[in-house]
């Protein structure tokens, strides 16, 4: 896919890829993209009688239904203050919808969902997230995780952390924000500048739970390209077990693109 805008070109390669795993009966993992703008989302139900697929699966649709109106119009160009401030009141109103769902009915009360997604407009990157689903970024050999689980286990670390105590020993994760569990829910939204060369990718915690860091980053420098590595890290998280579904999103800011062959 390439993507120009006003002064920016450059040509995102991506691929992504949902796997039930090992273990789980049905996969509650679901993931979207849109070619204008480049919008990538990702969605962790939870639930049960299936309602976190229906919370995933809602979430996505929703929030995709929104990016695809607001830019319907290719003659507007946006500001990214406006972008920003659209992206919140969407996921706002995403799990507004979700909460209201699962009031109606019975069956899925309670019902929830992580998400993360990527929205990339001119040179920045707009990454969002709610929950324990990852955004990462793979930039000259280094990975980094842009985002911070919101969850008991991650609160609990970082407070044993700050305090100097041994770090917690906890067994299920609690998220502490997810999309339809509350009435109200308050986003994290943060902008990068992508260079040349920078990989994003998010996740669902059936990888994140499985392979650390540095084994990710192996991964990604083993690889030449999103297709091969995300087909990589899922097989290593089913090698380790693959307790719950893996899915995968990766994004590659490939170079700079000249003007004749935007014209293909």
């Amino acid at each position: 896919m390439t993507y120009q805008r006003s002064n920016s070109q450059y040509r995102l390669s991506s691929y992504g890829l949902s796997d039930i795993g090992l273990v789980r009966k049905n996969n509650e993992d679901v993931w979207c993209s849109l070619s204008i703008p480049p919008f990538y989302v990702l969605a962790d139900g939870m639930g049960g009688h299936k309602a976190g697929e229906v919370a995933a699966r809602e979430t996505i649709n929703f929030l995709c239904n929104s990016i695809e109106e607001m830019f319907s119009n290719p003659s507007r160009n946006w500001e990214l203050e406006d972008i920003l401030s659209f992206l919140r009141l969407f996921i706002e109103n995403t799990n507004s919808w979700v909460y209201h769902l699962g009031k109606k009915n019975q069956k899925f009360d309670g019902m929830g969902t992580t998400l993360c997604s990527l929205l990339f407009h001119e040179n920045f990157l707009v990454h969002a997230h709610v929950g324990d689903s990852r955004v990462y970024q793979y930039r000259k050999g280094h990975l980094e995780q842009l985002t911070e689980d919101h969850s008991l286990k991650n609160q609990m670390t970082l407070k044993a952390l700050k305090n100097g105590t041994s770090l917690p020993k906890v067994g299920k994760n609690i998220l502490t924000r997810s999309i339809g569990t509350m009435p109200i829910v308050i986003p994290e939204i943060e902008v990068v500048q992508v260079e040349t060369d920078d990989i994003y990718f998010m996740c669902s915690d059936g990888l994140s739970d499985l392979l650390s860091d540095r084994e990710i980053a192996l991964y990604l420098r083993q690889f030449s390209t999103p297709e091969e590595t995300t087909k990589g890290l899922i097989s290593a998280a089913k090698m380790k077990g693959g307790n719950d579904n893996i899915t995968i999103v990766m994004v590659q800011v490939d170079e700079k693109v000249k003007e004749k062959n935007l014209l293909r």
